[in-house]
């Protein structure tokens, strides 16, 4: 098949990593793969790997939306996919009005999917997120998703549900049985004398409130009072205007007498290694959203991972895998009580059913059920 993913840009992020990551199974299993976004730093990834980017500026809405919705229509109609699939509300609706107006025996089948809450109005009848329902199939990445649009657009899934199909983890990059390089550890000890003999606590998410940096120090200074061997680190990016949220909370790490038992450690590239090395991952963002990669990657690499009930994805994902980590009650105390018992007994994780691999079967089982004739097209689109 000839697949088309449209999504805003591919800079990192879940989305464009989510679609990198399919890009190069399609390759693998000898389907054509073309991404078309506002280009990005992930670009140069998608073409080493055999799939071809082209350039639109699909990121924003402006007043020359009708501009780009016939110069897209031109590229799929010289392109002639199979598929098209747009990721998010955007793309959605400019692949929608694109597609529409392509003689029916030409029309390329569309495949709409949220992979996290739309911003700005979360779902409240915008014209682009309404558009995530005129895909012939809908997926969604979480069950709370699929429920949520639903919800707010029931005649739209009167007949045909949205598809759940959870983002999957390259498990070929995060591989749990390959051993972590011992030069590695090293080189993180020197680096941070502080780790030795620890049990590391990770914390990765963007630093910016409500991703639940200000809890899991809470939660980090009640556990000290229990036990001494324990050492937080957070990783993530501080997006830009977050320098003084950042310094607010390594202020606040200083006055829980926290200073000498945290790290803030910014964006890594070595999270298989960190994934590896730490006893418990955590996920506590306050809004559920998003794919719940960080769980998902966590028990892939067999550490437990913790996350509160009613978090999307990551809450799915644990529930099935890990259930001792998921937490009913977003307290302080729910989560020390949980760590406690994951430190001293954690139980067993069964990743399975959560992989790349999975994910893109899943995938393309759907697309070929609308080549076969199985779809069920847009009923305006005609």
């Amino acid at each position: 098949m000839r697949i088309v993913q449209i999504l805003p840009s591919m800079e990192t992020g879940e989305v464009a990593l989510t679609a990198l990551e399919f890009a190069q199974e399609l390759v693998k299993q000898g389907h054509e793969s073309i991404v078309v976004s506002a280009g990005g730093e992930l670009v140069s990834r998608l073409n080493l790997h055999g799939s071809q980017h082209l350039r639109l500026a699909v990121e924003k809405s402006s007043l020359r939306t009708f501009v780009l919705v016939g110069r897209l229509r031109a590229l799929l109609q010289e392109l002639a996919p199979d598929i098209v699939h747009a990721r998010g509300p955007l793309p959605a609706r400019l692949s929608f009005s694109a597609i529409r107006k392509i003689p029916a025996g030409y029309r390329p089948h569309l495949v709409t999917s949220i992979h996290e809450k739309p911003r700005r109005g979360l779902l409240r009848g915008r014209l682009s997120n309404a558009a995530l329902c005129r895909g012939e199939r809908v997926i969604a990445a979480s069950s709370a998703l699929a429920t949520c649009l639903q919800q707010t657009y029931p005649s739209a899934f009167a007949q045909l549900p949205p598809e759940v199909i959870h983002r999957g983890v390259n498990t070929r990059e995060l591989d749990g049985s390959a051993p972590v390089s011992g030069h590695w550890h090293q080189r993180i000890l020197n680096d941070f004398p502080q780790l030795e003999g620890k049990h590391w606590l990770l914390l990765p998410a963007v630093v910016a409130p409500g991703q639940g940096q200000q809890q899991f120090l809470e939660m980090l200074a009640a556990i000290r009072l229990q036990r001494d061997d324990v050492f937080g680190l957070v990783l993530g990016d501080i997006p830009d205007g977050g320098d003084k949220y950042a310094r607010k909370l390594e202020n606040l790490a200083e006055q829980m007498g926290l200073h000498e038992h945290v790290l803030f450690l910014g964006r890594r590239r070595d999270m298989r290694e960190f994934y590896a090395s730490a006893r418990i991952t955590y996920d506590l963002a306050e809004v559920a959203n998003g794919t719940g990669r960080v769980v998902a990657e966590s028990l892939a690499m067999s550490c437990p991972a913790v996350t509160l009930a009613g978090s999307g994805a990551g809450a799915e994902i644990a529930g099935h895998c890990f259930p001792q980590g998921v937490i009913a009650e977003n307290t302080t105390d729910a989560l020390v009580n949980a760590s406690l018992e994951i430190l001293d007994s954690p139980r067993p994780i069964c990743f399975d059913g959560f992989t790349l691999q999975d994910s893109t079967r899943r995938t393309l089982a759907l697309y070929e059920s609308l080549t076969r004739g199985q779809g069920q097209e847009a009923a305006s689109m005609g």
